[in-house]
């Protein structure tokens, strides 16, 4: 959403196309772990949500100002409703309108990493003007940056193509950014459905695994970005935690209108959206304030155990190495830092590591050994954290690539 994308193109190497955490053991895959059913009064929880405001055109040449009236954002009848309202006046031309729209995030409140995310949402006629979106943000936004810390547009509609084309409450479109090298890299893909999308219910889903990102319409594929292999597309970005944004935009570069009168679309309009729900699939973490209760720092507890071993390679061809991102946490779910764990590779990498896990209580192992063919297993062997490793608990001790 951040930044505009004309078309679906891919900028990255030909190969590749194809805080309390809250872990499920992976016999549970694919249960919900989390919802908002946006049921509360009046606005969504503040726990959980963030209501963004102002305007300035968002990096896009937008039209709209961000509120946080309830005339622009409010739960109503189990749904969170976002408003976009036009009004007369302002910017010193005849029949020229000002924009107000309302935007939601829960950066810092609730992060996801891998897991089974989607969104049943109700959109207004989009023709001509309007830009909803169901999108993600790696939640180190403010530390590294955009595009830095990556982003997940896991629904967007309103392209300036589509608008050419007669079918702008059709096609939806889902689009990965991230840098690469310290350049912008970006692909997406759209689909246009058989009828439009507008006024009535739709499920927008994203499967997101250590190896691959898929997206739906209705349990039909939008788009696959294959993330098996980040060291060869500067994708590390698509391996950490990240938060959710829903808003609905004005005009701005997607769309291709930049101007007040160029937008026809009916207003005010609303983006209706019954739920958001993650659940397991066997490498889901969460976290965010509204999990732990926002403890600074987290945790109080006395021992530390694996959260989760996640395998995979770096490189390829005859130089491939073997990676594993750990998560140690405390026995009340805390993320660990400062935990130096010593892991041990088996197989095609026979090598013997150690690493500090950060803030999140992660840490990513890399072999200096390498094969062409990685096959190999992983093992966690000491976690020295100043808490007392009780392996017993681990999530897992072993895992295999």
């Amino acid at each position: 959403m951040i930044s505009f994308i004309s078309k679906c193109i891919q900028t990255y190497p030909k190969t590749l196309l194809g805080g309390l955490f809250f872990f499920l053991l992976p016999g549970l895959a694919h249960s919900q772990i989390w919802s908002e059913e946006f049921d509360s009064s009046n606005q969504p929880v503040s726990d959980v949500w963030t209501m963004e405001t102002g305007g300035g055109g968002w990096g896009n040449n937008e039209l709209q100002t961000y509120t946080n009236d309830t005339s622009n954002v409010r739960v109503e009848g189990g749904h969170l409703v976002i408003t976009a309202i036009a009004s007369e006046g302002g910017r010193g031309r005849p029949g020229s309108k000002t924009f107000t729209s309302g935007r939601i995030n829960t950066e810092d409140k609730l992060t996801v990493l891998y897991g089974t995310i989607e969104a049943r949402i109700m959109l207004p006629d989009l023709a001509d003007g309007l830009w909803p979106a169901f999108w993600l943000l790696g939640n180190n936004f403010r530390q590294a940056g955009w595009p830095d810390c990556g982003e997940l547009d896991i629904m967007e509609m309103g392209f300036e193509s589509a608008i050419t084309e007669g079918v702008v409450n059709r096609r939806v479109g889902s689009t990965a950014h991230w840098d690469y090298q310290g350049n912008y890299a970006t692909y997406g893909l759209s689909l246009d459905a058989n009828n439009d999308l507008n006024g009535s219910w739709h499920t927008f889903r994203m499967e997101w695994t250590p190896t691959l990102i898929t997206t739906f319409i209705d349990n039909t594929q939008i788009w696959a970005f294959d993330i098996s292999n980040p060291a060869s597309f500067g994708g590390e970005e698509f391996h950490q935690p990240y938060f959710f944004i829903l808003n609905l935009a004005v005009g701005g570069q997607l769309t291709g209108l930049f101007g007040s009168t160029d937008i026809t679309a009916p207003v005010p309009a609303e983006m209706r959206v019954d739920y958001v729900r993650i659940y397991d699939n066997g490498y889901t973490v969460l976290g965010g304030s509204s999990i732990d209760g926002g403890g600074d720092p987290p945790g109080g507890g006395t021992e530390s155990h694996v959260a989760s071993i996640v395998p995979s390679k770096q490189g390829g061809g005859s130089k491939a190495k073997a990676r594993a991102q750990i998560v140690i946490v405390d026995e009340n779910g805390d993320p660990v830092a400062g935990a130096d764990v010593t892991v041990t590779f088996s197989g095609t990498h026979n090598q013997t590591l150690t690493g500090t896990t950060g803030s999140d209580g992660s840490v990513t192992i890399t072999t200096t050994v390498t094969s062409g063919n990685p096959a190999f297993t992983v093992c966690v062997d000491d976690v020295a954290s100043g808490l007392v490793y009780n392996s017993a608990a681990n999530i897992e001790t072993c895992d295999s690539y």
